[in-house]
């Protein structure tokens, strides 16, 4: 899959044969390939994460794990589309959801893992969702602070530092909920 956005990516630059994947408006920075990829890898992750907690919103009997469930899936919900819209204004394709796809790329929960959480029940599921979901989310702050290095794009830089914020007070919250 890296092989695979590094190819798309790379090819697309070449077509425009420019360093930037697209031209800014307002005087706005012209996207990078940090910027793309950045987009690119986070949809699949943020695809994984709804996944997840749409499993926790129907299994779990925990109202904080509800809670954590729903919030995170409705906060990445948006951000697919933020970031979908980006990659559209740069003319690169949007990635589905694949999971086949998706559980082979870097930070990403293996198929193995999905269906283990799956297949737990109760206080196991519920302990088991929160360290899965912990792990997952660090992943993702990782690659928006590689974003956020790496990239020039105004708004998913911004983006990147709202996922940045948003995931880690998450994982505070899931940390404090694991020492009680």
């Amino acid at each position: 899959m890296r092989a695979r956005l590094l190819i798309i990516v790379l090819g697309l630059l070449a077509l425009t044969g420019c360093s930037s994947v697209g031209g800014g408006t307002s005087g706005e920075a012209a996207a990078n390939e940090a910027d793309a990829t950045f987009s690119l890898r986070m949809i699949p992750h943020h695809h994984q994460t709804i996944d997840i907690a749409k499993v926790a919103m129907e299994k779990s009997k925990d109202q904080f794990v509800i809670d954590v469930a729903d919030k995170i899936a409705t906060a990445e919900s948006g951000e697919i589309e933020q970031m979908a819209t980006y990659l559209r204004s740069w003319n690169i394709q949007v990635p589905g959801n694949d999971a086949n796809t998706t559980h082979k790329m870097a930070g990403m929960m293996t198929a193995k893992d999905v269906e283990t959480l799956k297949s737990a029940q109760g206080k196991q599921f519920d302990e088991l969702f929160l360290a899965t979901l912990s792990r997952h989310l660090r992943s993702g702050v990782d690659m928006a602070k590689d974003a956020q290095a790496k990239g020039v794009h105004v708004g998913s830089k911004a983006l990147a530092g709202k996922i940045i914020v948003s995931q880690s007070e998450v994982i505070d919250q899931i940390a404090a909920k694991q020492k009680s």
